[in-house]
């Protein structure tokens, strides 16, 4: 029966389509399950969709890492006896340096040549040149920072084996490292290393003079020995500096001599030669792109007024694609202190201007700058100097 208030037109209508609508139904679900009788026991993959290729974008090369660097300074003559030892007991072993500490003391490494022995035994006739300082006067070294010192001079010997003894002792206790004398005489060639922001340094120290003078390591005696000694160190680090003393007292310019054995030196594998024993400056030269400083001048010393108390103080920079640069700042050892101070303006001109023409006689790139010298020096590929060419 109808229900009531429905018209039954719609009621019939709605009967048909619940009919209709079910009988849709059986056919869809009769159709499915015969389909699935066919398809039992068989895999069905999806199709891939249609995607275009993914092409790796390149990945770029990291860039190169910077070139490993050194950094040092390096000066000349120090001798702590005589009217410097005066100096030093009466202002204080720090009153020596103090001018110039800063500056010293900033590189990663700092070398000199130590000009006499630290020792209270031995020979002393200081108005003789036979040195023998107070080892309380190493303090001057300890305050400049100073890492290494060459014991290969005409001095070293002066107070004799027991004062070369105490002098090892006096640089051991205060952790100041030497080349050019050893305990053991036959081993006082032997390098000192150090690792400095990743560069492996070596050191090596001789003299080569043309009189009789006391020395553990001499060219002269043995050239070929020296040769293979440099040979040999320089295998076993990146950047070997050989300190010599050589060359003729008081003269500005080198011989042919220091030219020859310079150039032996660097050719045996030394990549730059720290000189001194002239007392004054003489030019920076260059071969095959390792640098030759041929004379640092006095640093710590009490001589004549006049230029052999003006020199400088050398900082050399070398990256390992074999550039170097150095720069050379004037100073002068004032003799009421005897200790180095930075000159007037007009001092320090005149100092800055004989150091860049003594170089450039030898053929360096060289300018002044603001009272300093800088020398630019190429690897060998770019570099044609004097010394190269053999020029005197």
């Amino acid at each position: 029966m109808p229900q009531a208030g429905v018209p039954s037109r719609l009621v019939s209508y709605g009967l048909l389509l619940t009919v209709a609508t079910a009988i849709c139904a059986g056919s869809v679900i009769l159709a499915t399950g015969c389909r699935s009788e066919e398809a039992r026991g068989a895999t069905v993959s999806p199709e891939p969709a249609h995607t275009a290729p993914v092409v790796a974008e390149p990945v770029p090369d990291p860039p190169p890492p910077p070139p490993r660097m050194l950094w040092m300074a390096v000066v000349g003559d120090i001798m702590l006896d005589r009217t410097v030892g005066k100096r030093i007991r009466a202002n204080g072993p720090e009153s020596i340096l103090a001018k110039v500490r800063t500056q010293i003391r900033a590189p990663y490494l700092t070398f000199a040549n130590l000009e006499c022995p630290l020792s209270t035994a031995g020979p002393h006739d200081p108005k003789n040149c036979c040195f023998r300082a107070d080892p309380a006067t190493v303090k001057v070294l300890t305050d400049g920072g100073f890492d290494i010192v060459s014991l290969a001079n005409n001095h070293t010997l002066n107070a004799g084996r027991e004062g070369v003894l105490q002098t090892l002792d006096c640089l051991d206790d205060n952790n100041i490292a030497y080349v050019g004398a050893n305990r053991e005489r036959e081993r006082s060639w032997e390098p000192v290393f150090f690792n400095a922001s990743g560069v492996k340094v070596g050191f090596l120290a001789y003299t080569d003079l043309s009189f009789y003078h006391g020395s553990y390591c001499k060219i002269d005696k043995d050239p070929e020995a020296a040769y293979a000694q440099i040979a040999e160190t320089k295998e076993r680090c990146d950047v070997l500096f050989v300190s010599v003393h050589w060359g003729e007292e008081y003269h500005g310019t080198r011989s042919e001599r220091q030219r020859k054995t310079a150039c032996a030196l660097i050719d045996a594998g030394a990549d730059c030669i720290l000189g001194h024993h002239p007392h004054t400056l003489q030019g920076i030269g260059a071969y095959k792109g390792r640098p030759i400083l041929y004379s640092m001048g006095n640093f710590v010393f009490d001589q004549r007024e006049g230029e052999r108390m003006e020199s400088a103080i050398f900082e050399l920079w070398w990256k390992d694609t074999g550039q170097w640069q150095i720069k050379a700042t004037p100073i002068w050892i004032e003799r009421s202190r005897m200790g180095p101070i930075y000159p007037s303006r007009e001092r320090s001109l005149k100092i800055a201007r004989r150091l860049e023409r003594l170089s450039a006689d030898l053929g360096s790139d060289v300018r002044v700058v603001d009272r300093r010298v800088i020398v630019r020096i190429d690897p060998e590929s770019k570099t044609k100097t004097a010394e190269s060419d053999g020029k005197s």
